[in-house]
């Protein structure tokens, strides 16, 4: 009995946590394309299969570093203000960063309303970034680090192909199949980060463009998304 009580338990903080991550959830993240815009802008993301590649790469790079930091963040071991200047020092883009800032408000209104007065913030009262917080609220659902570093990755992966979706006009079921096929990497680049113990471990690996697209975004008119 105890067992099956464990297994539900983690069963609803998974759900809860995928509800979080889902797109279409009140918190901001549709109307981000996290540097999708620029990048079809530039003409390197035309279809389903550059598409495919350029979300194998953001899964290796910005996506592990954001999942590694969701994981520590719901570890509790560390102080979250100490996750969230590592991930900071790691996101060049002034962009970058204030998009983050403002999806991790959105996380802990939410938080605020579900949990109130434990809602994930830094000392000086501002939000942290969106990994730190989810991976904050992930620990407030009842979630661990290996879950909130892969609900971080498949959120990363979807919002991307949504953006790309609605940028190009592409087959929905082609969209869908990419993501299926990426199911691997996702689990592949969440269990990767399982290891690390301390905030300077956060990785850092980036593509020079992963960071110059959200400015590049800002300069486009007009725009779909706000970055």
């Amino acid at each position: 009995m105890a067992a099956t009580s464990t297994a539900s338990a983690e069963a609803v903080a998974v759900s809860s946590l995928l509800l979080l991550a889902d797109g279409r959830f009140p918190d901001g993240s549709h109307a981000h394309s996290f540097g999708m815009e620029a990048a079809v802008a530039m003409g390197r993301v035309r279809d389903a299969a550059s598409l495919h590649e350029y979300l194998a790469v953001r899964l290796w790079t910005t996506t592990r570093t954001d999942a590694a930091a969701a994981a520590l963040a719901a570890s509790g071991d560390h102080p979250l203000e100490d996750v969230d200047a590592a991930l900071v020092v790691r996101q060049p883009s002034e962009a970058t960063r204030t998009a983050s800032r403002a999806l991790g408000r959105s996380l802990v209104r939410t938080a605020a309303r579900l949990w109130p007065g434990r809602e994930p913030r830094l000392p000086d009262g501002r939000p942290p970034l969106q990994p730190v917080a989810f991976g904050a609220v992930a620990a407030l659902a009842g979630a661990g680090p290996r879950e909130a570093a892969l609900c971080t990755a498949h959120a990363a992966a979807a919002s991307l192909s949504s953006a790309a979706l609605r940028l190009l006009g592409l087959d929905p079921f082609a969209v869908a199949a990419v993501l299926a096929d990426l199911r691997g990497p996702v689990a592949e680049v969440a269990e990767s980060v399982q290891h690390l113990t301390a905030p300077a471990d956060l990785p850092a690996a980036s593509t020079p463009l992963a960071e110059l697209d959200p400015e590049l975004q800002r300069t486009i008119e007009p725009r779909l998304f706000g970055s």
